[in-house]
């Protein structure tokens, strides 16, 4: 097995599970990331708090802050098979408008006051069946929470699968699932994936519900790459707010645009830049184990820009040689 091929599957591993990373076709030798680091945020948004229990308030986010670090640990890596390990580790911080924040809601004063950590570690195999068709799975556990405690409130146990098939050079299909169990709450979806290269310098992914891009290659070195897909977190909030005792589980999820542009600084060190538009379509307050249906507040998030800057390690260029 060439140091080529090992290098791919380490990549296709870290690549979020089943986001393949590499193109195969030599007219488009994107390298896959193997380590990553990036800091993000979302920047002046105004939100608004209906409650019955707790104080309606307004406040303006000057910057939702997220620090970001994966990297990835292979296992088994052979001609038809691979698996590995990649260890996660973000920070999210909420920065309010001091001149305007109102206090007075124990939910904003709380994120204001602290961090939210999210550290984990996910098991990847895949497994070639034939020159056509592969099987990847991938499961994985997470702390998401204002402290580091491991309990059914703080937690997310999750599994993916996932069936591909190259109909020709050009083109991949498959389907596939996401399962998981997070903060009391099991979750279940469907995955259809499309793979297509456009043109010699155009690739198409689409994993749907999930997300769709488009990579333009404008040379060895540069890349830009546009994407609408959704994102979302869910933490849970340690200690009462207000009138309510106990644990309690803030949950987001947002529509974002993106156009990202990627550059090579040095052979296997490439930086990145992205700027966007979040538009936020739940946003929530809600005792663990319950949905939005039984939320003690909602919340109304006006949409934000959005903008990230990171690092990335890939295979040297003399893997490819």
């Amino acid at each position: 097995m060439s140091i080529k091929t090992k290098c791919l599957l380490v990549g296709l591993f870290l690549g979020a599970g089943f986001q393949s990373n590499a193109q195969s076709d030599s007219t488009d030798r994107y390298r896959p990331k193997v380590a990553e680091f990036s800091l993000g945020s979302l920047m002046d948004y105004h939100t608004v708090s209906s409650s019955e229990n707790l104080t309606n308030t307004q406040n303006e986010v000057e910057a939702d802050l997220l620090l970001n670090a994966k990297v990835a640990v292979p296992i088994i890596l052979q001609s038809d098979q691979a698996a590995g390990l990649q260890l996660k580790y973000s920070r999210h911080r909420f920065m309010f408008d001091d001149q305007d924040f109102q206090a007075d809601n124990g939910l904003y004063s709380h994120l204001e006051a602290h961090r939210f950590t999210v550290a984990g570690v996910r098991g990847f195999y895949q497994r070639d069946l034939n020159a056509s068709d592969q099987l990847k799975f991938a499961a994985g556990a997470e702390i998401r929470s204002d402290r580091i405690t491991w309990n059914r409130n703080t937690s997310r146990i999750f599994a993916s699968g996932i069936w591909t098939r190259k109909l020709n050079s050009k083109t991949t299909v498959g389907t596939g699932f996401v399962a998981g169990l997070e903060m009391q709450l099991f979750s279940f979806y469907p995955l259809l994936i499309y793979e297509r290269q456009l043109a010699p310098s155009w690739v198409l992914d689409a994993q749907l519900p999930k997300s769709v891009r488009v990579r333009k290659k404008l040379n060895a070195s540069n890349y830009l790459i546009g994407a609408t897909q959704l994102r979302g977190w869910r933490y849970n909030l340690s200690n009462s707010i207000e009138t309510v005792d106990g644990d309690l589980t803030l949950r987001r999820a947002d529509l974002e645009i993106s156009i990202t542009w990627e550059r090579e600084l040095h052979d296997w060190l490439w930086c990145s830049v992205s700027v966007g538009y979040n538009k936020n379509l739940r946003y929530y307050l809600a005792e663990p184990g319950q949905r939005r249906r039984n939320a003690l507040a909602t919340i109304r998030a006006n949409d934000a820009r959005y903008a990230k800057v990171g690092l990335f390690l890939v295979p040297p260029k003399k893997f490819y040689q």
